[in-house]
């Protein structure tokens, strides 16, 4: 199996482990111990579960109650615009319509009761590319969407971004745009996605269009981490396929389309428009404890000392625990004058 490039390694259990990993039993109070007390060379060995009990029945490894958490774990639905008429006169842009359900959803519950792992989004009703299948975005993807974004800036030249053809469509449809999005992954090329829908018109109907907003990876070729989208279901359980997940390298291309709009067109519709919240620095900087600075007690495990790195909806949880303790301008909102550019947060270990 190909390794994972350096920029995007993170300590492994056994690494943080030697750091000697202070035990925490409880889940109260830890997203502020994180945040606010968790230096870069201190460590935390979580002795509780994080993934709720619900996912964990008949005794399933953790692996497996976790990827069902991921798969199927509650999400926060947008309060958006449901048909044409109400989003063309809906005043809200979708940063706006996030920072309000966000907090609606998360302010009144104790940090223990957050397990929410992502948010979704429909497109509405009678709209171009109106498939009715409403778009997840699992927490965890959007700091990963940001460190791709940063390597690719950074390190690999940027995100190849072709231009979207000149079509009067555009204005009531979005754009069609392919983007080459470099792999995390050694020696792996990089990534064709079709931006479909995106909101590049100012006209009002870039409010219904956002909704829309979909991606199609070339055939064969979709992201390693698709594996984790694996449907378990239990054997009495109804199935579920109304779902379109938005994957980092999704997200990183949405990124890097509206940046490119931005300075060599001025034009900020599709970063109005974004669907995806962008992190503060102080969030990616939790996010980066997360990988590096935490490990859990998995009674599952086969190892002696039963210590495991997050998983993803571990992580996605946590996040949402984050917003619901330091709110949402404070995480889920990217201020350039405060957090400096996306490009320059420091992800290294």
């Amino acid at each position: 199996m190909n390794e994972r490039k350096s920029f995007f390694r993170n300590r492994t259990a056994n690494e943080i482990k030697e750091l000697g990993a202070k035990r925490v039993y409880s889940p109260r109070g830890l997203v502020r111990t994180i945040w606010e007390d968790l230096p870069a060379d201190k460590t935390l060995e979580l002795r509780f579960q994080l993934t709720p009990k619900r996912f964990a029945r008949f005794d399933v490894t953790g692996a497996v109650a976790s990827r069902k958490c991921y798969k199927h774990g509650n999400v926060i639905a947008l309060e958006q615009p449901k048909s044409i008429a109400e989003a063309l006169e809906c005043p809200n842009i979708p940063l706006a319509i996030r920072a309000r359900d966000f907090e609606k959803e998360l302010l009144g519950l104790k940090e223990e009761e957050i397990n929410f792992v992502g948010y979704s989004f429909r497109p509405v009703r009678g709209l171009y590319g109106g498939d009715g299948r409403r778009r997840i975005v699992p927490f965890v993807w959007l700091p990963e969407a940001e460190k791709i974004f940063a390597y690719a800036e950074t390190k690999a030249g940027g995100i190849d971004i072709k231009p979207y053809a000149d079509s009067e469509r555009v204005k009531i449809e979005g754009a069609d745009i392919i983007c080459k999005v470099p792999s995390r992954t050694q020696k792996k090329e990089r990534y064709a996605i079709k931006l479909r829908h995106v909101p590049v018109d100012g006209a009002t109907e870039r409010r219904a269009v956002v909704w829309s907003l979909k991606a199609e990876f070339e055939s064969g070729k979709e992201p390693e981490h698709s594996r984790y989208n694996i449907r378990y279901t239990w054997a009495n359980e109804r199935e579920n396929i109304d779902g379109i997940t938005m994957y980092p390298h999704v997200i990183a291309a949405y990124i890097a389309v509206a940046g490119k709009l931005w300075k060599e067109q001025k034009n900020l519709t599709p970063m109005e428009m974004n669907p995806f919240a962008l992190l503060s620095r102080k969030e990616a900087e939790f996010y980066k404890k997360l990988c590096n600075n935490i490990v859990i007690y998995d009674p599952t495990l086969d190892s002696k000392d039963k210590l495991r790195n997050l998983h993803l909806d571990e992580k996605c949880i946590l996040i949402a625990r984050s917003i619901g303790t330091y709110r949402h301008d404070e995480t889920m909102f990217w201020d350039p004058a405060r957090d400096g550019k996306l490009r320059d947060y420091n992800w290294s270990i």
